[in-house]
């Protein structure tokens, strides 16, 4: 009598970890993708047709009302792509967590990035707030004003990005990894500062843009970095 004997290969095992932590890392490289995209469609199809900041105020309150429903749908898609940041915190947390055990660095990044998430894609609700109220009657010279809401909300955020940045800096320098992330971080630090002196003085917003799109890009190459090492 013989006996046959099966082999059966066993399947790797799965590590939903590593999967949870590709899928956060992919909404950080959606955030800097779709804020771009949204920067570069505003610039575009919609800043051109309401005039500059030296203009009357009621031309440009005017100005604003004419292409309201383009502003409406820039600013939804702008709070969209902001609250992307949220997704990209779960890898965050994980990659901090792994190089701090005691949560310090994710505890800052968490809160930090919490903040980033809604300061100033909230400026947009304000401005439809403002909208609204301009079109139901009031006047649209407060509409010209309230356009700055975005500028402002902007500089503010740089207070909780400066931690943000900072405790991924660490992290990286900590693991030893991607030092021209960590360069770049370090650099980001004292022209987002800079550039949060706007709510001081308008003639520093140029150092507010260029900072904010630095760190954009910058949070899309962390992610894409984190997104390499969790495929390896």
């Amino acid at each position: 009598m013989s006996t046959r004997l099966l082999h059966t290969t066993q399947p790797p095992a799965r590590n939903p970890g590593a999967t949870l932590a590709r899928a956060s890392a992919c909404f950080g490289i959606a955030f800097a993708v779709g804020q771009l995209l949204v920067m570069v469609a505003m610039g575009v199809l919609v800043l051109p047709h309401v005039g500059g900041p030296g203009d009357p105020a009621l031309d440009r309150g005017r100005d604003i009302l004419d292409v309201q429903t383009a502003y409406r749908v820039s600013n939804y898609a702008f709070m969209a792509a902001g609250t992307l940041l949220l997704g990209f915190l779960g890898v965050v947390q994980a990659r901090l967590r792994a190089v701090d055990a005691s949560g310090v660095l994710a505890t800052v990044a968490l809160a930090s990035g919490t903040m980033l998430a809604l300061v100033w894609p909230f400026a947009g609700v304000l401005h439809d707030v403002a909208m609204e109220a301009a079109a139901g009657g009031a006047d649209p010279r407060l509409l010209a004003g309230w356009d700055s809401v975005a500028p402002y909300s902007l500089a503010f955020s740089v207070f909780p990005r400066l931690f943000f940045v900072g405790a991924i800096v660490m992290a990286l320098c900590l693991a030893g990894s991607a030092r021209w992330l960590q360069r770049i971080g370090l650099v980001l630090l004292p022209v987002s500062l800079l550039g949060s002196a706007t709510l001081l003085a308008d003639a520093l917003f140029p150092f507010l843009a260029l900072s904010t799109l630095a760190y954009e890009l910058w949070v899309g190459a962390v992610a894409w970095h984190w997104l390499r090492a969790s495929s390896s």
